[in-house]
């Protein structure tokens, strides 16, 4: 599965060409000219980094930033030449990176690969420590007498693919592409395993 992002910048012409650029290294891409448009982009696509102009014209960036980041979003802001104490102040509410306007859309790319790569260890990190958790959880439960409880490999899997699929809010195509499967094998076992998700 591509990575994702969702581009909030008021500029038609930056919209399409940075949008062309990245559908063309295989990111799927979402595009939205104002802030209250990009909310709902966010909270129907779940983009794994945003890039986000500092100057809309329905409301600051720094404020997008501000509900983006409360809301999980990974954000790249893109600035002008003079507003490197705003870009600064970015950094300070949780920014992960500012890209200065004209943009270099190389180095765009590569900041925006770094914190795809984050946001998909920071995902595989929190099924880690829900997995730790509920085996801790188990051991104590179990006065630690059980050290190890066999589960057929099957039941294993369906547990791994639900999960997998709730923490990706349904999201068959993140879900697979983190499971490391292709899609169609996943909606097959979704089948096999009579999950409703």
């Amino acid at each position: 599965m591509a990575d994702s992002i969702l581009l909030i910048d008021n500029d038609a012409d930056v919209l399409r060409a940075v949008g062309d650029y990245f559908e063309g290294i295989g990111y799927e891409v979402g595009r939205s000219d104002a802030a209250e448009a990009g909310f709902e982009a966010f909270d129907r696509m779940r983009p794994d980094v945003v890039i986000l102009d500092l100057h809309l014209l329905d409301l600051g960036g720094l404020d997008v930033l501000e509900r983006l980041r409360s809301q999980g979003g990974s954000v790249i802001l893109l600035t002008g030449q003079g507003d490197m104490e705003t870009a600064v102040r970015a950094m300070q509410l949780g920014a992960e990176h500012f890209v200065t306007k004209p943009v270099d859309l190389n180095h765009l790319a590569t900041a925006a690969a770094r914190v795809c790569a984050e946001v998909r260890l920071m995902r595989e990190n929190a099924l880690l420590r829900e997995a730790l958790d509920r085996l801790v959880s188990d051991l104590r439960t179990s006065g630690g007498e059980q050290r190890h409880r066999p589960q057929p490999l099957a039941e294993v899997e369906r547990l791994h693919i639900e999960k997998t699929l709730r923490f990706h809010e349904g999201n068959r195509t993140r879900a697979a592409h983190e499971l490391g499967i292709s899609r169609a094998t996943l909606i097959n076992k979704i089948k096999v395993y009579g999950l409703d998700i």
